[in-house]
């Protein structure tokens, strides 16, 4: 003990000749150095986030581990990646927020007492003319560091989804000979994965009409025809973009991707029933949905309309123009509603 108590005070006699102090209340040991300077362990590197330092700072340069519970009563910065190998939880009504002024935030929110409510929300009182809350689902390397294009002018939360592709077209100097369908990127090849139905959004350009349209032919790698004039007369410095699929949801509608022709399971990446899509090429343009294994559609203006392979009445006899149809009830469904099928009326 004589030795141990000689060690401990020369201890003592060290840390006080370097401005550090050891104190013990009978509750808690305190360690205090120089007025002014943190306290480091470890010797590889230099506190860089003190901006005034004092003697209540404490830094480790190498790793810290700690088997039991860590408390944090104030903030905590994380400059590299946060890997957590079990699971986070947040209790009720805490945020998670992004952004450097807490733009974005995520919430289980406890307010609505008749739902468990998990709120996505966006501040917009920051810069309300371009914090238009958005959640975008897609293939990471196609969105990451990309400016989308898609939301310019939305003012309310949308839900976008967008195929692996991403935006496969971004160009400024689209052009046209004159007001036209037509539009034509002097750079070869770049219309060469366009298809038929894709989103054109159009952005800026002499004459050229701002707006959303859709690629009605892709004639080749510097031209595609869209579903109408998309300017008033020639066009230079055209600002375009282009994607494939794309599907939004608004509190205001629900935009569903375009196709060129009747969809089929091989569009889909799952063939069950339930799915939807809009089909604009035909002369009226249809909206489809899938339903006991098979397509259906209606035709977007009014009037009888049948598939093909309807066109043959139960009679045998094949409908062509000119004709008169009937209707023949053929089931009563179980909530009283009916179906009719029709048959062959006469010539007019």
């Amino acid at each position: 003990m004589l030795g141990g108590t000689a060690i401990q005070a020369s201890t003592q006699e060290q840390l006080r000749a370097a401005g550090m102090t050891v104190t013990n209340d009978g509750t808690k040991t305190t360690f205090l150095g120089k007025t002014g300077d943190y306290t480091r362990i470890g010797d590889a590197g230099t506190a860089g986030h003190f901006s005034t330092p004092t003697n209540d700072d404490f830094m480790v340069t190498g790793r810290l581990e700690v088997d039991g519970i860590a408390y944090f009563d104030g903030q905590a910065f994380f400059y590299d990646t946060l890997e957590i190998r079990s699971k986070g939880v947040a209790y009720d009504d805490i945020k998670f927020q992004w952004g450097t002024s807490g733009d974005c935030t995520i919430i289980y929110e406890t307010a609505d007492s008749d739902a468990r409510v998990h709120m996505f929300m966006v501040d917009e009182s920051d810069n309300a003319g371009n914090n238009v809350p958005a959640w975008v689902f897609g293939e990471e390397t196609n969105l990451t560091n990309v400016d989308l294009g898609l939301l310019d002018e939305v003012v309310q939360p949308h839900l976008v989804v967008v195929e692996n592709a991403g935006k496969f077209v971004n160009i400024t100097n689209a052009t046209s000979v004159g007001a036209s369908i037509t539009l034509t990127t002097a750079t070869g090849n770049t219309f060469d994965d366009a298809i038929v139905g894709d989103l054109v959004r159009v952005t800026a350009g002499t004459n050229a009409t701002v707006g959303w349209y859709f690629i009605d032919a892709a004639t080749d790698g510097t031209n595609i025809d869209l579903d109408r004039n998309w300017c008033t007369g020639a066009v230079t410095g055209g600002n375009v973009q282009i994607w494939h699929k794309v599907v939004m949801m608004t509190p205001k509608a629900i935009y569903l991707p375009i196709y060129d022709a009747a969809p089929a399971d091989s569009d889909l990446d799952i063939d069950r029933d339930g799915a939807m899509a809009l089909e604009v090429t035909q002369a009226n343009g249809r909206l489809y949905w899938r339903a006991n294994n098979g397509w259906h559609y209606v035709d977007a203006t009014a009037g009888l309309s049948l598939p093909a392979d309807e066109r043959v009445d139960a009679n045998g006899h094949e409908f062509q123009l000119g004709e008169t149809v009937k209707l023949v009830i053929d089931r009563i469904n179980d909530d009283g509603s009916f179906h009719a099928m029709p048959v062959f009326g006469g010539r007019n």
